[in-house]
């Protein structure tokens, strides 16, 4: 017999006896090589454009929806073939929204090879972010079957904001007197023109009491109030600040008893102000434009308010407005209507002390909406063009970055006035 060979088998709870060659519990006679391990595949993945941008996608201009398209390439640097069966992206936001998308694959990549495929992903943003994190983990598979990880790779992911159709903004102040007929003329100008409408104060004559405005404005003007953001005048304030004013226009007016508000037309953000109460820096007015301005994204921005601060009419400059000038040209605003004097009067950009300036605002004084026509007063530096024999309306085109001016005249006159300009982008502090 061979020698005898004991053996503690971990399994076994006794001595065995083995053959000679037997060196392990349950051996063959030679100790066994390990199953050698098999190489993992090793695959980078790049993603092109960095950034990527989004597109609009269906639904229209103002739709939330995109799409991002990206061109992938996997590299194996392990010289182990394999196949990419799965994409996933992930998109997550600033204001905390998220998009997830998978979708199946069959990329096969040879050994120290590289393989090239493209993705488009559709997501809504869900938020006002305008960028995002782009994330892609894709999953592949070994010869054997086997599935493995692939590194993810990151990205930022640009959404430009959706794009607004044109708007159209048209208006006047100083507006009806029972007894004018070109308040009625302004006014069917008005029928033939939509969008929304603006008024820039004193809108009925001699003053905007409950019965005037029902019984002068609401035949003419007030027809279109369901689409009129109103500003209040002198004319308004002076009976009971503005009471029946708030009362008549409403929730379309602003918080009653303050006479500033903000609202927006297409893409642009629009502010009106009241210029028979204190604007200057430090008032309540003041406060609350600055945290207004701050708080709007808007491009391009307008203002309306009664009182001009600078005027070739009659009534000349008003300088209760020159803080609010100034912070609003800091903000990058474009443009300012007012009234009080009843002429059409266009200014060149210029800032809050009539220095002439491409970061300045334009100004337009816009008292041509039915009463009474003034005479000329002192002429005013940056003045550009100024008319005081035609009634009629200003028709703005706000469009996305850009904007179009047009002095509409009531039927059988023909002064007209018309120009574009660019919105100004706003100043870092």
């Amino acid at each position: 017999m061979g020698t005898r060979t004991t053996v503690r088998c971990a399994l076994c709870s006794a001595a065995l006896w083995l053959p000679p060659l037997v060196a392990a519990c349950g051996g063959n006679g030679s100790t066994s090589p390990a199953t050698p391990t098999r190489p993992v595949p090793a695959i980078v993945v790049t993603a092109a454009p960095v950034p990527l941008v989004a597109v609009p996608g269906s639904g229209g201009a103002a739709s939330s929806r995109y799409r991002a398209t990206a061109e992938l390439v996997f590299k194996e640097t392990a010289g182990v073939a394999a196949r990419v069966t799965q994409l996933r992206v992930d998109i997550t936001a600033p204001s905390g929204w998220s998009s997830s998308q998978s979708q199946d694959t069959d990329l096969a990549i040879a050994a120290s090879g590289t393989a090239t495929t493209t993705i488009t992903t559709t997501f809504d943003a869900g938020g006002p972010d305008t960028s995002a994190r782009w994330r892609l983990s894709p999953v592949g598979v070994t010869a054997d079957g086997q599935t493995f990880n692939v590194t993810p790779v990151e990205t930022e992911l640009r959404i430009p904001p959706p794009q607004i159709a044109d708007a159209v903004f048209v208006g006047a102040g100083d507006i009806v007197r029972c007894d004018k007929a070109e308040s009625a003329a302004t006014a069917t100008l008005l029928d033939g023109i939509p969008g929304t409408v603006f008024t820039a104060g004193d809108n009925v004559y001699p003053q905007a009491t409950a019965d005037l405005l029902v019984g002068c404005y609401e035949p003419t003007w007030g027809r279109h109030k369901w689409r009129t953001y109103p500003a209040p005048g002198n004319h308004e304030w002076e009976v009971g600040a503005g009471g029946p004013y708030f009362s008549y226009f409403g929730s379309a007016a602003g918080p009653s008893g303050l006479g500033y508000y903000s609202f927006a037309v297409g893409s642009w953000h629009v502010i009106s102000l009241n210029s028979n109460i204190a604007a200057n820096a430090g008032s309540p007015q003041y406060e609350w434009l600055k945290a207004d301005l701050a708080e709007w994204p808007a491009l391009c921005t307008a203002v309306i308010w009664h009182h001009p601060l600078f005027s070739s009419g009659t009534n000349g400059n008003s300088s209760r407005m020159r803080d609010a000038w100034r912070l609003l040209t800091q903000a990058g605003a474009e443009l300012v209507i007012s009234g009080h004097d009843h002429t059409y009067e266009r200014f060149a950009p210029q800032d809050a002390d009539a220095r002439p300036t491409p970061r300045g605002m334009r100004a337009f004084v816009l008292g041509t909406g039915g009463n009474s026509l003034y005479g000329r007063g002192s002429s005013q530096a940056n003045s550009e063009v100024f008319e005081n024999r035609t009634w009629g309306v200003l028709k703005l085109t706000l469009k996305s970055g850009s904007y179009d001016w047009e002095f509409v005249p009531i039927a059988g006159q023909s002064f007209r006035d018309a120009g574009s300009s660019a919105c100004i982008a706003p100043q870092t502090p």
